[in-house]
């Protein structure tokens, strides 16, 4: 990789602090992808009791989401580098709404599974344009303060939605996905009528520009490198997140399994909003640290409790999915960091490609898991130590590409 590509251009907006709506806006519509991505985890009882299908069939709601909102996450980014942010944010939402409203007024499983599908397509439109719009308003040393902050609200949420759908089954499993839609049309207009930073877009447009954007980044080893290790991410974080859920449902309380989720959330939001500060004190090598350790500890934990649903296993439990959390909370914004200055010229780019390869990752764990969970939470959890340790080898050696570069990089 050139020397160029890798010092940070000039921030296109000149005064950020005109455009606190807009950024405003794009941090809470970026929170709500895990509200409804996550929400299943403990909607798990009810949905299935409605729609009289095993629990763990309602699990089809993640892949259903995943597969085409990591898919088109791959190609937004890259729209919006040529057509600008906020029309291809508005078009995503928009079938983001007609998704939700699908899975609010389903009657069968087919048909909520349909909507996750549609919500997934919009969503992927919207999330990595969602991030390079933030970067396009930070001068270069605060972009990773800026992803720390989406990835600590994505982490939150993936606590906060599980627990808030959680509390709200009570009343009907369908009113949660109402409010995430009124939530979402609020954000539509506000984002539409808010005052938007000028951005320069690519002289080439259309589908030739696109892929040949795609392929300069695609071509690049570290880009690869990155991609491969993200993916890896949300199959050990994630993973224990979705499986310890599983493995809970009929033994807790749909409220008190939301609480444990969010102890995890809470922690990942922590380690988030650390993150910038870890990076700029303690350099990578600490930060990569500081993420990957938790995460084998936590699964390791996990293997020593056995039976994680003794009650006297409950607190246990949740000392390891805040380990677990925490990980999260770092490893993912490290990667989208790393996705914001290796070449800013094409944010929107590499954006889209960093959170294809996230949920990528998140769409297999049901595929990936299932045969171990099966088996029993012992060898669920040894399959996910065994990823783990297989993302740790591939982390090391990317904080070792970076670190080759550290020089070149002015935060």
């Amino acid at each position: 990789m050139s020397e160029h590509e890798l010092e940070p251009t000039e921030s296109p907006c000149e005064q950020p602090e005109r455009f606190h709506m807009i950024e405003l806006v794009s941090y809470i519509i970026f929170g709500i992808g895990p509200l409804v991505g996550n929400a299943v985890l403990t909607l798990l009882g009810p949905i299935s009791s409605d729609f009289l299908v095993d629990p763990t069939a309602v699990l089809v709601a993640l892949p259903a989401f995943m597969f085409p909102f990591a898919i088109f996450q791959l190609f937004s980014g890259a729209l919006s580098d040529s057509y600008g942010r906020v029309p291809v944010i508005v078009g995503g939402l928009i079938a983001f709404l007609a998704g939700l409203s699908l899975i609010s007024i389903s009657s069968s499983l087919e048909i909520f599974a349909l909507g996750y599908i549609v919500s997934g397509i919009g969503f992927g439109f919207a999330n990595p344009v969602l991030l390079a719009l933030l970067s396009d308003c930070a001068p270069p040393g605060d972009i990773p303060k800026r992803m720390g902050y989406a990835a600590a609200l994505a982490s939150l949420c993936v606590g906060l939605g599980p627990f808030i759908a959680g509390q709200m089954a009570r009343f009907g499993w369908q009113l949660y996905y109402l409010l995430i839609l009124c939530i979402i049309l609020l954000g539509l207009v506000s984002i539409i009528i808010a005052k938007r930073p000028t951005m320069s877009v690519h002289g080439e447009t259309g589908l030739r520009a696109l892929i040949r954007n795609l392929g300069a980044e695609l071509r690049k080893g570290v880009v690869l490198l990155m991609l491969f290790t993200t993916f890896l991410i949300p199959l050990v974080y994630l993973a224990t997140f979705v499986w310890t859920s599983a493995g809970l449902t009929n033994y807790v309380d749909a409220g008190l399994l939301g609480l444990l989720l969010l102890g995890g959330g809470i922690f990942g939001t922590v380690a988030g909003l650390l993150l910038g500060q870890l990076i700029l004190k303690r350099g990578y090598g600490v930060t990569t640290a500081a993420g990957i350790i938790p995460q084998i500890v936590g699964i390791l934990l996990f293997l020593l409790i056995g039976d994680i649903t003794l009650p006297s296993a409950l607190l246990w439990d949740g000392i390891a999915i805040i380990l677990v959390g925490w990980a999260g909370g770092l490893l993912f914004p490290l990667m989208i960091t790393y996705s914001q200055i290796i070449s800013p010229e094409r944010r929107g780019v590499l954006a889209g490609i960093v959170t294809f390869a996230f949920f990528l990752g998140y769409a297999f764990i049901p595929t990936i898991y299932e045969p171990l969970f099966r088996q029993g939470m012992t060898s669920l959890y040894l399959g996910i130590f065994g990823v783990t340790i297989l993302l740790l080898v591939f982390v090391t050696v990317l904080y070792r590409k970076i670190e080759e570069w550290s020089s070149k990089i002015t935060l």
